[in-house]
């Protein structure tokens, strides 16, 4: 990561105001879904909050990477040991800004399944990362209990839902009822 100082113009007043920015590459992260119906999830110290995050496994796209679903998938086999069965699916749910008011980077998010343990972790010298399987019925209460509190991996559910048709017939229905027609 870079810091970097810009100066901008306001085109409302035309003054100059003083911003920083953090220069970076993108962010991968993805859900990963074993054959039996569990999500892999990763629990790490974070400092920022100084406490343990419960995730979904993702990282930094390396220069090395061929491309975002590769750095994505080796991402996976790194923090966890999982890798993706012969047959798998690897879909890729978009991406997000994850913070654009300082940072100019990309998080790509995707969902692979199913996959299995196949190695040892191979974690970079400060990760110290515990892995999971937890099942699906299970996740769904932790999503619902906020026991995950990270953002991009917020992101990366929402992004997962927004995939079913019937999701935004849903997500409508709840948005009307805020229009005030309603006692």
């Amino acid at each position: 990561m870079e810091i970097i100082q810009r100066e901008c113009k306001s085109s409302e007043d035309n003054r100059t105001h003083r911003f920083f920015l953090f220069k970076s590459r993108d962010w991968c992260n993805i859900i990963p879904i074993t054959a039996d119906g569990k999500v892999v999830l990763v629990k790490q110290f974070r400092i920022g909050v100084s406490e343990h995050t419960l995730e979904i496994p993702g990282g930094v796209v390396d220069p090395a990477d061929t491309d975002i679903q590769t750095a994505a998938i080796r991402e996976m086999a790194e923090e966890t040991g999982y890798v993706p069965l012969p047959h798998a699916r690897c879909i890729p749910l978009g991406w997000t800004h994850p913070n654009p008011a300082i940072q100019d980077n990309r998080c790509h998010l995707f969902v692979v399944g199913p996959v299995q343990k196949q190695k040892n972790q191979s974690l970079d010298p400060g990760e110290m990362i515990e892995v999971s399987e937890v099942p699906i019925e299970e996740f769904l209460k932790n999503l619902t209990q906020s026991e995950i509190t990270h953002a991009l991996i917020l992101n990366a559910f929402l992004l997962l839902l927004l995939k079913a048709p019937e999701t935004l017939s849903i997500l409508s229905r709840e948005l009307e009822g805020f229009r005030g027609n309603h006692p």
